[in-house]
């Protein structure tokens, strides 16, 4: 059974409003560790920000379905998500089929985002960013996103077109397309994550562990641009950019020669 999850008013949002990046994770806590810095970001700059998760992760080896599920809400609460979607694939039994690629597509064409995020597909094999539900997921979203845009699909809902998808969850020695600075998020991110214990408290330790990992990634990640904490994306097209220098600056600056 799907579950739906929208902002209720006087919290972060209109049922009837749509979003402008949509996350798309296999299990709970996927879209919260590879982007969950960028959401917490954009959503301060203004921008609507949603999750859609395939399945609760009830073949995990930690947490119920039914704790994965409240684990996965209060995690949307910190995010501040405008909308959150739970869909009724199997964990381990994500398939990249046609029923399933129109499945994303009727999200996408309901909440028509600008952006939509998802997992990468090319991981090795195996745990990890290489489980069989993550790589499934980059080609499924993949695909549903294209399904969104063509009118003659047996799909309600006008057509959308995504301008860009954007990947997650790759190999750490995979160079990304892009870093973004989240050092001011890092705390809201650590409390997103903590939101999901049963996953990442090591109850031997009394630690959360596997946080103080990605803690660290996204220190590497910091420091490859200069600052103290980022999360990278792999972008499978170029990117179309007006003026290099807002890549380099923070401010822009006029031409000291301006063209008459």
């Amino acid at each position: 059974m799907e579950e739906h999850y929208v902002a209720q008013t006087g919290d972060v949002g209109e049922i009837s409003m749509t979003v402008d990046i949509l996350a798309f994770g296999a299990h709970p806590d996927d879209a919260e560790i590879g982007c969950g810095g960028l959401l917490l970001k954009l959503k301060d700059r203004g921008y609507r920000t949603g999750i859609v998760y395939f399945t609760v992760g009830e073949m995990g080896s930690r947490g119920t379905p039914e704790i994965r599920r409240r684990e996965l809400t209060a995690a949307a609460k910190v995010l501040g998500l405008d909308y959150m979607e739970v869909m009724d694939f199997q964990d381990c039994r994500v398939t990249d089929d046609f029923e399933s690629r129109l499945k994303i597509a009727r999200v996408v064409r309901q909440q028509q985002p600008t952006v939509v995020l998802a997992p990468y597909w090319d991981g090795p094999p195996g745990r990890g960013v290489g489980h069989t539900d993550h790589q499934t997921a980059g080609y499924l979203v993949s695909h549903g996103v294209n399904f969104a845009h063509l009118r003659g699909l047996p799909l309600e809902g006008e057509p959308h077109s995504v301008s860009n998808i954007f990947y997650y969850l790759f190999p750490r020695e995979t160079a990304p397309s892009f870093v973004v600075d989240i050092s001011d998020y890092i705390d809201q991110w650590v409390e997103v994550l903590k939101c999901h214990h049963s996953q990442f408290y090591n109850p031997e330790t009394e630690q959360y562990d596997f946080i103080d990992t990605l803690i660290a990634v996204a220190r590497a990640r910091g420091v490859s641009i200069g600052v103290r904490y980022a999360q990278g994306f792999i972008a499978t097209e170029p990117l179309k950019i007006d003026d290099p220098f807002t890549l380099v600056t923070q401010r822009r600056r006029s031409p000291q020669y301006p063209t008459q």
